[in-house]
């Protein structure tokens, strides 16, 4: 009996951890992993799990705020927006070097609001961003680094490595 109940509280934190995914949140992240996979880099490599772990560490795959309302309202533009935390200065860097014309075009405004509710949107931005690192970055880890605003950030890369192995964990 002891044994059992050992086995029952050391899986406790796996079963809420499984748990804690909604709808919602699983569809957000297979939004996310189906345009990662329509984003191959130069050397033809995608970053679908990336994408998708970094989707889990911005915003807990769209559960939390998807962006500072607030800050729209007051028309300050340095938040960061939608399901992967894209900042508008972010959308407008991967405009001009994907030559995006229709997101060139856009006001902040508009801009801004389509990063926060239009998550197919978002996530093709920062699969773009991602494509752009990857082919400016020394490593793996820098490039993961440079999408959270610096070449070396040990706890957000390590948080990634934690949402990559639940990702694993739980086949999704």
């Amino acid at each position: 009996m002891k044994r059992y109940m050992l086995i029952m509280i050391a899986l406790i934190p796996i079963m809420i951890e499984a748990k804690a995914l909604d709808m919602r949140q699983i569809l957000t992240l297979k939004t996310v992993k189906n345009i990662a996979l329509q984003h191959p880099n130069k050397k033809g490599k995608t970053f679908e799990k990336t994408m998708m772990a970094i989707c889990m560490a911005e915003t807990s795959a769209g559960k939390v705020n998807y962006g500072d309302k607030q800050l729209l309202k007051k028309g300050i533009k340095k938040g960061s927006y939608g399901v992967m935390q894209v900042r508008l200065s972010t959308a407008r860097f991967v405009a001009k070097n994907f030559n995006l014309l229709d997101v060139a075009l856009m006001s902040d405004v508009m801009l801004i609001k389509k990063m926060m509710h239009e998550s197919t949107f978002n996530a093709k931005i920062a699969t773009l961003y991602i494509l752009w690192l990857s082919e400016h970055s020394k490593n793996y880890f820098e490039m993961v680094s440079r999408y959270n605003g610096g070449k070396v950030n040990h706890p957000y890369f390590n948080k990634i490595q934690k949402y990559l192995n639940f990702l694993k964990r739980y086949k999704l």
